[in-house]
């Protein structure tokens, strides 16, 4: 049985990937702060690692075939301080560091590491675009691009040990229980459907559901190496976003509810620009020439439905 370690395993995309694994018959070493603090599961288990103090667990590292990297502060966890956007970005910078370090002080029979990143890599769409971004296109200039610069930078030298590398610039994870979603369906609830800022700025969004199955494909297919756009096929405008699944959940009977660019700055400053009313436009094609059959790859009628949103 195949060994795979995961790397911010306890969040939410973690745990989704977590439970693919283990029904596609491989064992899951993930690697938290607090071990302790998590519920023994069947081929699962946990171990302690410290990235800031470059702590790493020997062994798991000499046993695991594949690592898998989503380590990272949430972006959604606390208001942008200056404290916080350096927690943001050094948390992902020492764990690529510590990862790699690993791997090169270790002997080891690991075959490929995939590691998150972003689409905040490529920044804001600007008026002028005609088309969407693609894997080649330069780093944007915003705060989320230059996080995405750093966090990529820090697992690019395991390239150099011989190992395949795959990142992936995840899109907005759509899913009822977290992010974005989580936040619109307060709203949905009572039959509001919120339109944030001008509701143009573009969503380029993935189901976690997908997103946790990409992963894999890039643990069974060698030939998947370097970087991919993780996200569907069918980006939208926000406004557009939320007015279809208000519509499929209520038909005409909901009421839009415009939250003003003003009052999203006000409240949440910086980190309310880049992440609701800067929009990003990102083309999947890459992934897709790769054959990777998405089982969501726009938001119809049956995508909705299986967010089971309440």
């Amino acid at each position: 049985m195949e060994k795979v370690i995961i790397t911010g395993g306890t969040g939410a995309i973690g745990h989704q990937l977590t439970k693919l694994l283990v029904a596609n018959f491989y064992e899951v070493i993930i690697f938290t702060r607090d071990p302790k603090a998590q519920t023994a599961q069947h081929n699962v288990r946990y171990v302690h690692w410290n990235p800031k103090k470059q702590i790493i667990d020997t062994k798991s590292i000499q046993e695991a075939d594949y690592i898998i990297n989503l380590a990272g502060a949430n972006l959604n966890g606390a208001r942008w301080s200056k404290a916080y956007q350096q927690e943001i970005i050094s948390s992902r910078v020492e764990s690529g560091q510590a990862i790699y370090q690993a791997l090169k002080q270790i002997p080891n029979q690991v075959k490929a590491v995939i590691s998150a990143s972003a689409t905040g890599w490529y920044g804001t769409d600007d008026k002028y675009q005609k088309k969407p971004f693609v894997e080649g296109d330069p780093q944007g200039g915003n705060f989320l691009s230059w996080v995405c610069n750093l966090w990529e930078d820090s697992v690019k030298p395991i390239e150099t040990l011989g190992k395949r590398l795959v990142v992936f610039r995840f899109g907005v994870v759509i899913s009822k229980d977290q992010g974005l979603l989580k936040e619109l369906n307060k709203l949905l609830r009572i039959r509001c459907c919120p339109i944030f800022g001008s509701g143009k700025q573009m969503l380029s969004w993935i189901h976690m559901e997908d997103l946790s199955r990409m992963l894999l494909f890039a643990v069974q297919n060698h030939a998947i190496a370097g970087v991919y756009n993780a996200c569907s096929s069918d980006p939208l405008p926000i406004g557009q976003f939320a007015k279809r699944i208000a519509k499929r959940k209520y038909g005409m009977f909901y009421i839009p509810l415009p939250v003003p660019s003003f009052l999203i700055k006000l409240l949440l400053r910086k980190k309310g620009q880049e992440m609701i009313l800067d929009g990003t436009w990102v083309n999947n094609k890459k992934i897709l020439d790769k054959k990777f059959p998405f089982k969501y790859p726009t938001l119809d009628n049956n995508c909705i439905d299986n967010l089971h949103i309440g």
